[in-house]
């Protein structure tokens, strides 16, 4: 018997949704991930320690393994060598490694956005200190590699000092050398979760970020999000011309997208970056429960070629995604959670890590311990419970201290 066999890029624990999700559809799946341990290494049927960056390394595993699909559904990088790999095994993919390049890659990506009239903020490419003219840097910025997941490296600067501090490390972080300086524009950050089809771009969700306060240098951050965002019609319309401007412009036909942008105090908006696949964390769950939209279903048709057809719901409720961040140490247990879940003060919750993990003082993504979603009828009444379980959620140590950043934390009280 001849069995469908898949790759998986990257462990994490929305690729194990992924995984369960392939192995319901027939496939055997072999998880590539260079994390000894990882949620989707619990799900899938065997694991290679190798890293999913590695574009040769997982070619050779592919062809090695006769697979008829290489998939990652929310890790940029992975997604380029998904696209590497299919291409040289001719394999079914959702774009082609040429575009998987220009939306890696933040300087290409912002090039295609000013020639396709996408608005975002000025920005200028470096590839050495000495080529950037700091009379041009305005305050603030944000300084970022162009290459790197999981928000790595991604700071605001507010000074010269802080610019070229930041500026040295993006070099270094940058698989490509590459470091990008932008301008930083204030306003509410919102995430547009999208599908393109052949026929049409929808927009399937809208969220706004609530921001960790940036300062020194601080990696920019959120702290979770309000579903759906609080925009206005003409918003709303300006919102989903940007969304067929991007689908148009990387020639996106059949995958899920997502962009992020700043709407400023003069109601106009500036994308950030976006991505062709689902985003991160929470994404693919809260999709599925806001819209009734199988967003991972969807995009495993995307990578292998199949038609896709958006059935959505509109959202009834009011909805906020919650993420905890913990101070460096080790982690031992999250409490709180099923008393709040008992008194319909949060609707569901998440443990991302394992007792006895190591965690550092980086707030990105890769370091959340654990997150929360509330449900309700109207935002007061949000951030009204929101207020009541960050009062009563903590982590601890093995030595039972409490861990819980609650810094980085502004729970708005009423509307």
């Amino acid at each position: 018997m001849n069995e469908k066999k898949a790759i998986v890029l990257g462990g994490t624990a929305p690729h194990a949704m992924l995984i369960n999700k392939l192995k319901k559809r027939g496939y055997y799946v072999i998880l590539v991930d260079y994390l000894k341990e990882s949620p989707g290494k619990k799900v899938a049927d065997k694991h290679i320690c190798e890293s999913t960056l590695d574009l040769d390394k997982v070619y050779d595993i592919a062809k090695r393994e006769n697979v008829s699909l290489v998939i990652s559904t929310c890790i940029d990088q992975a997604n380029l060598t998904c696209c590497y790999v299919a291409e040289k095994l001719n394999l079914t993919k959702p774009y082609t490694y040429e575009t998987a390049l220009d939306v890696t890659d933040k300087s290409r990506m912002k090039g295609i956005m000013v020639d396709n009239h996408i608005p975002t903020a000025e920005y200028m490419v470096y590839h050495n200190l000495e080529e950037i003219d700091w009379k041009k840097v305005t305050f603030p910025s944000v300084v970022k590699p162009v290459d790197c997941n999981s928000s790595k490296g991604v700071h605001r600067v507010d000074n010269i000092d802080e610019a070229k501090k930041y500026a040295a490390e993006a070099i270094g972080l940058s698989r490509t050398k590459t470091g990008l300086i932008e301008k930083f524009n204030s306003g509410n950050e919102i995430q547009v979760d999208c599908f393109v089809t052949d026929e049409k771009v929808e927009v399937i969700m809208t969220r706004q970020k609530q921001k960790i306060i940036a300062e020194n240098g601080m990696v920019l951050q959120s702290f979770g999000s309000i579903v759906p965002a609080p925009l206005s019609d003409a918003l709303m319309k300006e919102v989903e011309d940007i969304a067929n401007k991007i689908a148009k412009g990387f020639k996106l036909k059949n995958t899920p997208f997502f962009y992020q942008a700043i709407v400023s105090e003069d109601n106009h908006i500036n994308v950030l970056e976006f991505a062709p696949r689902i985003g991160g964390g929470l994404s693919y769950y809260l999709i599925k429960m806001v819209t009734g939209f199988d967003i991972v279903e969807a995009a495993i048709d995307s990578f292998l070629g199949n038609k896709v057809i958006i059935n959505k719901k509109r959202a009834k409720k009011v909805y906020s995604t919650n993420l905890l961040y913990m101070h460096p140490g080790v982690f031992h247990h999250i409490e709180g959670f099923e008393k709040l879940k008992k008194e319909n003060i949060i609707k569901d919750f998440f443990v991302n890590k394992e007792t006895g993990d190591v965690i550092d003082a980086d707030i990105r993504s890769g370091n959340r311990v654990g997150s929360f979603i509330i449900e309700a009828d109207d935002y007061n009444e949000l951030y009204k419970k929101a207020a009541i379980a960050f009062d009563n959620i903590e982590v601890r140590s093995p030595e039972g201290e409490p861990l819980l950043n609650r810094e980085t934390y502004i729970i708005k009280k009423e509307d």
